[in-house]
C-alpha cells in the first residue's frame, strides 16, 4: 500500500486536477496540526464523536503466520478489531475467517486480488463476500479499496452494491516497515476520538506490526481510549442522520 502526499502548495491544484479528469478522488494530506487523514467525500474514515473510542483495522490478510499472531495479542488484551480480507487469502485460509468471527472481530471486504485500478470491482467484491459467507455465514458490509484509491464512479458503484466505502484517519505506516517504535508513534501521536487506524496483517512479513500491536493497545488505553469494531464506532457518529 502506497499513498502519495501532496504538499500544501500543490494540494489545491491537485484536488482540482483530480476532479477535472475524473480520476482518483482520494488523497492524503498531513499537516503539523491535524492527524493524517485519507478521505474522500461520501466515505467513512472516522466517527464524529467526543467519546474516546477508536477502531483498529487490518488489511491484506488473512495470513497463516501473521494473522494468528495478531489475533493472539488481541485476545490477550481483550481488544476487538476489523479485518479487511482479500478474497484470495480468505479462500486459502477459511479457518482464520472462522476464528475472526468466533473471537468477536468484524470482517470487511478488501477486494479479491488487490487490484489498485479495481477493473473488476463488483466481481471481486462479490467473490470476496462469497468466500467470507462460505466460511462464516456472514456477509461483508464495509469495503476498503486497495490503497485507499476510489473514483467518484467507483464510489457510487460500491454503494449500490450494498457496501460502505471505508478509509482511515490514522496510518500506522506499518506497510513501510519503519521499525516497531515508529509504528507505535505513528498511531499514538496522531490518534483522536473516533479515529480509524490502518494496520496490516498480510501482504508482506508483518513482524514489526505484530511487535507494535501490544504497545499500541496499552498506550491507547493509558490515554483512556476504548477499542471497538467499525460497526460499533459508526453507531457513535454524531453526523449520522
Amino acid at each position: 500500500m502506497r499513498i502519495y502526499v501532496l504538499s500544501r502548495r500543490n494540494l489545491a491544484f491537485g484536488i482540482l486536477f483530480l476532479i477535472a479528469v475524473g480520476g482518483f478522488f482520494t488523497f492524503a494530506h498531513r499537516s503539523m496540526t491535524t492527524p493524517s487523514l485519507v478521505r474522500a467525500p461520501g466515505t467513512y474514515y472516522m466517527a464524529h464523536t467526543k467519546e474516546k473510542v477508536v477502531a483498529l483495522t487490518f488489511d491484506d490478510g488473512p495470513d497463516p503466520i501473521d494473522t494468528p499472531a495478531v489475533l493472539d495479542i488481541l485476545k490477550e488484551k481483550k481488544a476487538k478489531a476489523t479485518f479487511f480480507v482479500l478474497g484470495q487469502a480468505a479462500q486459502s485460509n477459511p479457518y482464520l475467517l472462522k476464528r475472526l468471527i468466533l473471537e468477536g472481530h468484524e470482517i470487511g471486504n478488501h477486494s479479491f486480488k488487490h487490484d489498485y485500478q479495481q477493473r473488476h470491482l463488483v466481481e471481486e467484491m462479490n467473490q470476496t463476500d462469497q468466500e467470507v459467507f462460505a466460511a462464516t455465514g456472514t456477509h461483508t458490509y464495509f469495503y476498503r479499496p486497495p490503497g485507499g484509491f476510489v473514483s467518484l464512479s467507483q464510489l457510487e458503484t460500491i454503494k449500490n452494491n450494498g457496501h460502505v466505502v471505508t478509509l482511515w484517519s490514522v496510518d500506522s505506516k506499518d506497510w513501510r516497515n519503519p521499525g516497531v517504535k515508529q509504528i507505535v508513534d505513528n498511531v499514538v501521536k496522531n490518534v483522536f476520538p473516533g479515529a480509524i487506524i490502518l494496520m496490516h496483517d498480510g501482504g508482506y512479513q508483518r513482524t514489526q506490526t505484530v511487535k507494535a500491536l501490544g504497545p499500541i493497545i496499552v498506550a491507547l488505553r493509558a490515554e483512556g481510549y476504548r477499542l471497538v469494531t467499525l460497526s460499533e464506532l459508526k453507531t457513535l457518529d454524531s453526523d449520522i442522520k
